[in-house]
């Protein structure tokens, strides 16, 4: 096989004229494409920020291209006008390279890239077609490249590699690999051995050679190849490439900056380069056109298509209204939890293309799912081992990538994690299902205590079921919306069942009146999750006093909040209102009114044989609540 660099590095026979991509691919053609793009930035950083078209250019960027020591420059440079599978004309091609970037600095570089391989500036105002920009906590970026890697091996193994084979490319830093998110991610991509997915390193200006090694080493380690080059070099870039096209593990790339940097020659854009960048812009178009007519031709053309439009096959409705209908025949006690199950189970023979996540290599999947491993990505489960944290980023990346139906489960005390993947998954519109359960091992935390974090983040739809049928309600919900991301909390605790109408989703409108009459009502009693039960006992003592009470179930603030006044004044009443959540009292005051009274989470309890009694949520202290109303 002739090697890459070979090919970069070939001249052309003295008295012949090199073709346009033969140009392209020259050395010294590359270093003054990357002029250019250190050109554009320092232009772009003396216009107004409205001119620019994009966020100011930070002062320290700007040194960096005026004096070459922007490693980011030289290599997007070689990465995308040799390499990178890619079309200006077509940037969300399924079978595109994936580029994704960690800090701005970075984004700012690949914009300029972009606009002169032919993106216009205003598809650039609102956002990068074509590369992910993942900002947040160290790691963050890395989780979410592994999971695009990931989604690309299980598609690939799905439709094969006439539709599905491209690769997944990360711009980070020294300090953004150096935290513990970013070791669960490596060891997730190094134990399945990624060999699609490539990380570039910037190295700052001081970088000690000492903690570079170790970098290197750590990586090493995790069953990365690990390459150290000279980003100035055309020729090392285009070797370290060849490393990438043709390794068989995920490949991290450091890249040094000069050590006698080059100064800026052209402080003009000339001609020929600019045509040079245009011709990157393009040299994919051929490659897409070919995948154009395989996609035509393919047996598997329109359930390929219809995953990464993310529809759900036909039927799955009704298997899932079958599912509620079965929950309603299960007399005995029976938790969300293991109604979740029950649901995940039926849901995954309906969506081919469901895909099950928790952490633990020995993490029970879902019935009649097979874990992915590296020898094997034909499975729906992703056993993550030991990446915890990684979890959300790992897939949000799978999310974004397409083509997969994803839930992932973990216990509710690692829910910490979550709020920023979820943020970003709600502005991009992206379905993605997390269910949070509660902590065997720890008894004092319960599935109610991020519920209030949770429910703050937009377009965030927060389940909190409180029976079985309850439960098949909310997973139609959560599947069903295919702009955002779902959560659903679950209790491992049983409760007995207290409803077995499945006529119609009585939790699509986001709050009912589960138990009492809509009138002559003394009091409201509000709950979700394991704490209805307890509302539930406490409408029979006051019955037994003689004091009629309506209990209602609020499993989906959201919904309910998206329903017209009419509704919510019937299903809340004019009677006092009493909210029992274990869990903080933030956000209730909206349902309660100012009569209203909150009864959670004042201190922490002991959990104890009875649903809901934790944080000294009782039936009984609801019941005092309710006479000292009245």
């Amino acid at each position: 096989m002739t090697r890459l660099a070979d090919i970069f590095a070939r001249k052309v026979p003295q008295g012949a004229e090199p073709t346009p991509l033969a140009q392209l691919r020259q050395p010294e053609r590359q270093l003054r494409m990357a002029e250019t793009v250190r050109t554009v930035l320092i232009a772009r950083a003396a216009m107004p920020v409205s001119e620019a078209g994009s966020q100011p250019i930070p002062p320290e960027l700007i040194v960096a291209a005026e004096t070459g020591q922007s490693p980011v420059v030289d290599v997007a440079t070689t990465l995308w006008t040799r390499v990178l599978r890619f079309d200006a004309a077509a940037t969300a091609w399924a079978d595109r390279d994936r580029v994704v970037v960690s800090c701005r600095q970075q984004a700012q570089i690949l914009r300029v890239i972009l606009e002169l391989c032919g993106i216009e500036p205003a598809e650039l105002a609102h956002g990068m077609p074509g590369v992910d920009q993942v900002l947040g906590i160290p790691g963050q970026a890395l989780a979410f490249a592994v999971g695009e890697a990931l989604a690309e091996r299980m598609m690939a193994a799905r439709f094969g590699k006439s539709l599905v084979d491209h690769r997944v490319w990360l711009w980070s830093s020294l300090a953004d690999l150096g935290g513990g998110l970013s070791y669960e991610a490596a060891s997730l991509a190094g134990d399945l051995k990624l060999a699609k997915l490539a990380v570039m390193v910037e190295e700052p200006p001081a970088a000690e050679a000492e903690a570079v090694n170790a970098m290197l080493e750590r990586f090493a380690g995790w069953g990365w190849a690990t390459k150290r080059i000279a980003a100035h070099d055309p020729v090392a870039v285009a070797s370290a490439l060849t490393i990438a096209l043709r390794a068989r593990k995920p490949l991290l790339i450091s890249c040094r900056r000069p050590t006698v940097p080059p100064k800026l020659q052209e402080r003009a854009i000339a001609e020929d380069v600019r045509e040079a960048w245009r011709a990157a812009g393009s040299h994919s178009t051929t490659a897409r056109r070919g995948w154009l007519k395989r996609l035509a031709r393919h047996a598997q053309a329109s359930e390929f298509e219809r995953v990464l439009a993310g529809r759900l096959p036909d039927g799955w409705r009704d298997e899932v209204r079958a599912e509620r209908v079965r929950m309603a025949e299960i007399t005995q006690p029976l938790s969300p939890l293991a109604a979740g199950r029950l649901c995940a189970t039926a849901m995954a023979s309906a969506i081919p293309d469901l895909t099950g996540a928790a952490p633990g290599k020995s993490a029970e999947p879902i019935e009649g799912m097979t874990a992915v491993d590296a020898a094997d990505f034909s499975g729906r489960h992703i056993a993550l081992g030991t990446a915890t944290t990684a979890l959300p980023g790992v897939l949000a990346g799978a999310a974004t990538h397409g083509g997969l139906t994803l839930v992932g489960e973990t216990k509710s005390t690692g829910a910490d994690s979550l709020p920023q993947t979820l943020r970003s998954l709600a502005r991009d519109g992206r379905r993605v299902i997390h269910i949070l359960s509660e902590d065997h091992n720890d008894p004092a935390a319960t599935a109610a205590l991020p519920l209030a974090s949770l429910r703050a983040i937009p377009n965030l739809l927060v389940f909190r079921p409180a029976c079985a049928i309850e439960t098949a309600e909310c997973w139609e919900l959560a599947l069903q919306r295919d702009d955002g991301p779902s959560v659903l909390l679950h209790t491992a605790k049983p409760v007995e069942r207290w409803r077995q109408d499945t006529t119609e989703n009585a939790c699509a409108r986001g709050g009912y009146v589960a138990a009492g009459l809509y009138d002559a009502r003394a009091a409201t009693l509000i709950a979700s999750g394991a704490e209805l039960a307890v509302a539930m006992e406490a409408r029979r003592l006051l019955a037994d006093a003689g004091i009629s009470v309506a209990v209602v179930s609020l499993p989906c603030w959201s919904l309910f909040a998206n329903q017209n006044d009419a509704y919510r004044a019937d299903i809340l009443g004019d009677a006092p209102r009493l909210a029992v959540e274990a869990g903080s009292d933030f956000g209730w005051g909206r349902w309660l009114g100012e009569r209203g009274q909150f009864i959670g989470a004042a201190s922490l309890g002991l959990s104890a044989a009875r649903p809901g009694e934790y944080f000294e949520v009782t039936a009984e202290a609801l019941v005092i609540a309710v006479k000292k109303k009245l």
